[in-house]
């Protein structure tokens, strides 16, 4: 079941979410709540090649959107992260999705992955898959409201623990990890 603003008021008024650093209760619409971009984008070095069944160190650029203006051009891919940190007791899965009125720019926040894993395990912000496929450039600042956080009950709590594949890096814009073996951790 899908979390309607009273459930979400209630659920942070009870601390089952807990929204971080400085969460205003104006950003909570009629079933999510408006996330914002934090303050650093990653771009990837052109001319790399990626094998997905190998290791590889991958190379950014990180643009700091406190002290640099950024630009997103027309077909341009970066990894960015939310401003607020999430936490959810077991029960509540936080989903991310776009804004309609920023999707209507071509702007996407997520390519595939919508699920926000761990998120119960202690706050982290959740990383940003920032694609312009519109026909504007346009100018991403720290803070801008990009997205849209949703949560959903679940019928039982989660208890299977988190892979530690992105768990040492919770707070911050990560690129992907290519080393890492599922199940290496258990």
């Amino acid at each position: 079941m899908f979390l309607s603003h009273q459930n979400i008021e209630e659920c942070i008024n009870t601390g089952a979410i807990i929204i971080g650093p400085d969460f205003d209760k104006k950003n909570i619409r009629p079933v999510g709540v408006r996330i914002h971009l934090g303050p650093s984008l990653l771009i990837a070095q052109p001319g790399q090649t990626i094998d997905l069944t190998t290791s590889a160190h991958l190379e950014y650029k990180e643009i700091d959107l406190a002290t640099e203006e950024f630009y997103l051009e027309p077909g341009q891919f970066v990894l960015g992260s939310t401003y607020e940190t999430i936490q959810t007791a077991p029960n509540i899965l936080a989903m991310l999705d776009g804004r309609s009125t920023i999707a209507r720019l071509g702007l996407t926040v997520h390519v595939t992955a919508s699920v926000i894993d761990g998120t119960f395990e202690g706050p982290h912000s959740a990383v940003l898959e920032i694609k312009n496929l519109g026909d504007f450039r346009i100018r991403l600042k720290f803070k801008d409201p990009v997205a849209m956080m949703l949560f959903v009950e679940l019928k039982d709590p989660v208890v299977q623990k988190l892979q530690s594949q992105y768990s040492q890096t919770s707070n911050k814009v990560v690129a992907p990890n290519l080393g890492f073996k599922t199940g290496s951790d258990k």
